[in-house]
């Protein structure tokens, strides 16, 4: 987990560094428990005990339980599109930014797994959490895509952005359930996934 502030409601981010190391070893606890026990078997004494700190500690920074989960959300989100933006700042073209764009979001995945776990299971306790954060990306994505001028055609902006986002994501969990190493990631993209956005799946 990075140490970078996040505006979240409900969340109190600490003015120290090592109140951000506090804070952290609080998040990763959570991380832990929510993906083995899940959210509502989780209680807030249970994260406590795992970072090996007072409940009273927990209160300094989230107000409560599901705070905690919207603080996840934003960071998992934060940390994607700071990893997306970094990986295309380079390019030119639209097919480099969708190329650079998928592999910086399955690398991504497979190095952090338990980012599916954190926002898929946000989907039992708060839809509105988990439609916010897929809606977030697709304004994004949207804003994007318009932009590129005659390299993009689309009746429909909205549904081919859903439709790259469930590229990435379904892709990064291929890739996680392979073990795939970034060269096969690289191959991946470069030998499957580009020539089917740019010819098509279907034979003419």
């Amino acid at each position: 987990m990075s140490g970078k502030q996040l505006k979240v409601e409900g969340v109190n981010n600490p003015k120290t560094s090592h109140g951000m190391m506090k804070m952290n070893t609080i998040v990763e606890a959570a991380v832990e428990l929510f993906v083995k026990e899940g959210f509502y078997q989780t209680s807030i004494s249970d994260i406590c005990k795992k970072a090996k700190t007072a409940v009273g500690t927990f209160y300094i920074y989230f107000d409560s339980k599901a705070d905690i989960y919207k603080y996840l959300m934003a960071k998992y989100k934060s940390e994607i599109k700071q990893n997306l933006a970094s990986s295309i700042a380079g390019c030119t073209t639209r097919r480099e930014k969708e190329k650079e764009g998928i592999k910086s979001f399955i690398r991504y995945v497979v190095k952090t797994p338990n980012v599916y776990n954190i926002i898929w299971g946000s989907l039992s306790i708060d839809h509105k959490m988990f439609s916010d954060y897929y809606e977030s990306f697709a304004k994004s994505y949207i804003r994007a895509l318009t932009g590129e001028g005659e390299e993009v055609r689309a009746s429909d902006y909205s549904t081919v952005a859903y439709m790259l986002m469930g590229i990435s994501n379904f892709l990064g969990l291929k890739a996680m359930f392979e073990n795939m190493s970034d060269d096969q990631i690289e191959d991946m993209i470069e030998h499957s996934v580009m020539p089917c956005l740019e010819n098509g799946v279907f034979l003419k």
